[in-house]
């Protein structure tokens, strides 16, 4: 026993002598392993403030106004050790507008639920100047000319959603979802009424929104080691309610529009079965079938007299049933051979009854006879494609795509329409590996679209006198026009250390709208440029960077008249620009610091010229910039204590005339200051747990 004690006595003394030494390291490496076991809480607390009023700075986060705002966000995770059971509780922006909260239990492998909030606002950018009364509400006051004093009024608008969800493992391969959500809109929106008949009058009315949007979506699932399938059911419900938009006072031109139906009450339910199977480890199948009924039975608003034949409680009796059949497969025969087929079909079909519509007394015009317009459109689409592996680390893939709509045609059309219209893509991709630390790629994608020949319009001439003529038909709409798109597309990455990182990528694209005749208008061509370069480093394990430069360009070239005899041509451009630079960096032990910097540029013109007849003058061009840099900085107090400080600058101009110079018959006018900086500074207090 003495020897015992003589020989575990100086073991015991070595051992505290060298734990004393090295315990700071076995403190870190303890604290490690505790943060990877253990699930980390935190609670943050703090303030913002922003400089000054700007409508576009907080359009969805609700940061519009000079002021002071809440931070407060929290982020709570356990774990039930004896059970394997987590609960977890998540909220950020729950000091402002924008928030977001949920809470979730789940045990993994067996069954978990959550319950979830979220508020989304959306602040109109433009201020209204206007002395419309009602704004927000199905009942608007609108003075009948410009002589009342105008007031400016911030229109905005915001969705409140809650939602659940449950899953449930039920054994055998066979697992539940259910996943319901409640959304209530509420607010007004830019709406306005009016004519161009002589004089022409267009008056203010905001449309007021108040709706509630339900959905549900429930799953049923099984799955073997081959062979996956879903059932699932998916309703949506759409109940607005606010049924119509009634308007006092306004111009006396508008009288008959002093009741405006708003959308109505609708609802769709699907069922549907997917999944996937494996028929060898290299050949699998994907397939879905789903049936969509959608319904729109509201009642009509109180309009009398109505056309004969419709009551005054009636309802469009609308109605679409959806089928979409879906089959796909991937193999892979040989090492180097993958080949990919895809077919879709989907049949939306409009079985909505055809009625007259038009109110009693009131006369047809050329142009409409009456009557809604069902629009039942078929799709057929399929896909092929192979990859094979070539020598010289190079793989070659092409495909083939199409795609076919047919639609129904319509008693009375006043544009251009073809019932059907079929699309076929040819693609071709090479990828080489150059080196060890440079892969690109080219490809080249060829598009024909084309279909039947375009009918005739047909104007109502047998309910109103056409004068003997035909309309003509010289415009083919832009989905419905012959079109031949060419694409080319190439991309580099380049990674010459393990610390640097960069992707570059280019796309050149050209339409060409071939007219059917000389004198058709529209679109004639059209081309699009994109670049873009990303590249990140790594200084070291504390610092790194990243950065990105982006290029586009959009042009389309068009003809049109505005006599019968007069033409010109006009070409659309969009010139888009953007930078970005981020940096993130721990220059101290208990300091983390970051950078956000990015600038945009996008200018858009609009030129014109007379091909015959008198000079048309090009409309002015208009630009847009935004610059935004963010810093933030965190500074540990101790070790599940800490302090960060936010700053944002937000620099916002636009030169955009479109609503600057328009004025409505009432007075009303729409405005944004074309200049916009902002500040904002946030503190947060921030401590974590476990």
């Amino acid at each position: 026993m003495k020897i015992q004690m003589k020989l575990t006595f100086p073991l015991t003394a070595m051992t505290a002598a060298v734990l004393a030494a090295y315990n700071p390291v076995y403190a870190q490496q303890n604290d490690e392993i505790t943060a990877l076991t253990k699930p980390s809480s935190s609670v943050s607390i703090g303030a913002g403030y922003v400089s000054e009023d700007a409508q576009r700075f907080g359009r969805y986060t609700g940061l519009t106004q000079e002021g002071v705002y809440g931070l407060l966000g929290v982020d709570i995770n356990k774990r039930d050790d004896s059970t394997g059971t987590w609960t977890k509780l998540k909220g950020t922006n729950l000091g402002l507008e924008s928030r977001e909260l949920r809470f979730g239990r789940e045990r993994q492998g067996d069954w978990g639920y959550f319950l979830d909030y979220s508020s989304i606002p959306r602040f109109e950018p433009f201020t209204a100047n206007t002395a419309v009364k009602g704004i927000g509400t199905p009942n608007l006051v609108i003075p009948s000319s410009a002589a009342a004093v105008e007031v400016p009024v911030d229109l905005k608008m915001k969705r409140e959603a809650l939602g659940l969800g449950y899953t449930k493992v039920l054994g055998s391969g066979f697992d539940v979802q259910v996943r319901a959500r409640n959304e209530e809109k509420s607010g007004s929106r830019i709406f306005a009424r009016g004519t161009n008949a002589t004089p022409s009058v267009w008056e203010f009315a905001p449309e007021p929104l108040n709706s509630t949007t339900s959905q549900l979506d429930a799953i049923l699932g099984y799955n073997t080691e081959k062979l996956y399938l879903a059932g699932s059911y998916y309703g949506s419900w759409f109940d607005n309610h606010n049924t119509a938009l009634n308007i006092a006072g306004g111009h006396p031109n508008l009288s008959t529009f002093n009741v405006i139906g708003l959308p109505p009450d609708s609802q769709a339910h699907q069922f549907a079965l997917s999944g996937n199977y494996a028929f060898t480890p290299t050949t699998k199948a994907t397939f879905k079938a789903a049936y969509t009924r959608a319904t729109q039975e509201d009642t009509f608003i109180s309009v009398t007299p109505l056309a004969p034949g419709i009551s005054a409680n009636g309802n469009l009796g609308g109605r679409i049933d959806t089928t979409l059949l879906q089959f796909g497969m991937t193999t892979r025969p040989t090492s180097k051979l993958s080949l990919l087929a895809d077919a879709r079909y989907e049949n939306r079909d409009d079985k909505t009854p055809i009625r007259l519509y038009t109110p009693a007394g009131v006369s047809p015009t050329s142009t409409y006879n009456g009557e809604n317009e069902p629009r039942s459109i078929k799709t057929t689409s399929g896909k092929v494609e192979a990859s094979y592996r070539l020598p010289m680390a190079m793989r070659l893939t092409g495909g083939v795509d199409y795609v076919e709509k047919e639609r129904n045609t319509s008693a009375i059309r006043v544009v251009g329409f073809r019932d059907k219209t079929d699309e076929t893509s040819y693609k071709l991709v090479l990828q080489r590996a150059m080196s060890e630390t440079i892969t690109g790629s080219i490809g080249y994608t060829h598009s024909d679209r084309n279909g039947s020949p375009f009918l005739t319009n047909v104007l109502n001439c047998g309910l109103v006198s056409c004068n003997g003529a035909s309309a003509f038909n010289l415009i083919a709409p832009l989905h419905l026009a012959d079109r031949q798109r060419d694409k080319l597309r190439l991309s580099l990455n380049w990674t010459p250390v393990e610390q640097l990182s960069v992707q570059f990528q280019t796309e050149q694209t050209r339409d060409d709208y071939s007219p059917r005749t000389p004198d058709e208008f529209g679109l004639r061509d059209g081309t699009s440029k994109n670049h873009s370069i990303d590249v990140t480093y790594a200084f070291n394990d504390e610092w790194n960077a990243s950065a990105w430069v982006s290029k586009n360009r959009t042009l389309a070239n068009r003809a049109d008249r505005n006599a019968a005899t007069n033409y010109w041509a006009s070409t659309l451009i969009n010139d888009g620009k953007a930078i970005g630079l981020g940096l993130r960096g721990k220059p101290f032990e208990k300091i983390d610091i970051g950078m956000d910097l990015s600038h945009s540029e996008i200018d858009d013109e609009f030129r014109q010229w007379a091909l015959t007849g008198p000079a048309v003058a090009s409309l002015p061009s208009f630009y847009t910039r935004q610059s935004t840099l963010k810093l933030f900085g965190t500074y540990e107090l101790q070790k599940n204590a800490s302090i960060r400080i936010d700053y944002i600058y937000d620099r916002y101009a636009s030169n955009d005339w479109t609503w600057s110079s328009w004025v409505y018959t009432d007075g009303t006018s729409l405005s944004q200051r074309p200049r916009q900086n902002v500040n904002f500074i946030g503190v947060t207090y921030i401590y974590r747990f476990y």
